[in-house]
């Protein structure tokens, strides 16, 4: 009797390569998972388009050219400062590892779509089907929902790293636009969290990423190597990248590696000290949010995975 292959999953990942090298590495892993239908990359922060670059050289070196990459949303839907838009603008902190798609190459651009348009489209292509895979601040996906409502109600799970329930914390990627993460959080959709605490337990060292990269017969790997020493300095008080954006795209597949618990989760977006923490509240028990994690098994299948 001859056994039906397991549909792929259809993920859409949203994304902001540039400051912090993991967006990169998950993205890699993904290209490379049989179980994972990638329809599409969105970028979005400022300088979309540079970061969409990123992508695309990523999908170059993989021979994955036929995956759409769109830029999005330059900047946060909540109130966002001169001050802060200056300091968004420094690009030796914020595309730290810019020359990971250099020297400039016009292969690279972006593809001629908006990114909330396209996220809706592709929503609306697939309903039912699609996991949103968000390793960024939230603003494309908040902003297709205020374009479109009534999309919430065909995307399948949102699958994010972000927010904090164990730690008194404010995350990044809900923080930095704190308007946008309330407004998905509101949505109705099924949303995964995997926060701080427990997605940063998968890390490699600076050593073990020469190791594993720079000793390696590939053009990709040993660009991914100096992709992280031209990032490291800037995150020195890291021992080499932290895998926080791997959570959505592993999950997305295969739910074994993280344990989670449903909460009632909220985003804080008027506290003085808290604005853009995410608090546990109510008894509405709306989100999946991460527990643990199998963090050394999941580095072996990260590592076999993208180096075979």
């Amino acid at each position: 009797m001859n056994s039906t292959p397991a549909a792929k999953q259809k993920i859409l990942i949203d994304t902001d390569p540039g400051q912090d090298i993991d967006d990169l590495l998950a993205i890699w892993f993904a290209m490379l998972r049989p179980e994972l239908d990638v329809v599409g990359i969105t970028t979005v922060t400022w300088p979309t388009d540079g970061r969409a670059r990123l992508v695309k050289r990523l999908l170059r070196y993989l021979n994955r050219t036929n995956v759409l990459v769109a830029a999005g949303m330059a900047y946060p839907l909540r109130p966002f400062s001169a001050d802060e838009e200056a300091a968004q603008h420094n690009l030796d902190r914020v595309m730290n590892h810019r020359s990971f798609a250099e020297p400039h190459d016009p292969a690279d651009a972006p593809d001629d779509l908006d990114a909330v348009d396209f996220i809706i489209r592709s929503v609306e292509q697939y309903p039912g089907l699609i996991i949103l895979a968000c390793i960024a601040p939230l603003t494309n996906i908040a902003t297709a929902l205020r374009r479109k409502p009534e999309i919430a109600k065909k995307i399948k799970h949102i699958a994010l790293m972000g927010g904090e329930t164990a730690l008194n914390r404010r995350e990044h990627n809900i923080a930095f636009d704190y308007v946008a993460s309330s407004i998905v959080f509101t949505s109705g959709i099924p949303i995964v969290m995997g926060t701080w605490s427990v997605t940063r337990q998968f890390t490699m060292t600076l050593t073990e990423c020469d190791t594993a990269f720079r000793h390696h017969r590939g053009e990709l790997p040993i660009a991914m190597a100096e992709a992280i020493k031209q990032w490291h300095p800037a995150q020195s008080w890291k021992p080499g990248p932290v895998m926080y954006d791997l959570f959505p795209i592993v999950w997305a597949f295969d739910k074994t590696y993280y344990n989670t618990l449903p909460m009632s989760v909220r985003v804080e977006t008027t506290g003085e000290f808290t604005k853009g923490m995410t608090v546990p509240w109510g008894d509405s028990k709306n989100i999946e949010v991460t527990t643990d994690v199998r963090a050394e098994e999941l580095k072996q299948f990260y590592l076999s995975t993208i180096l075979g």
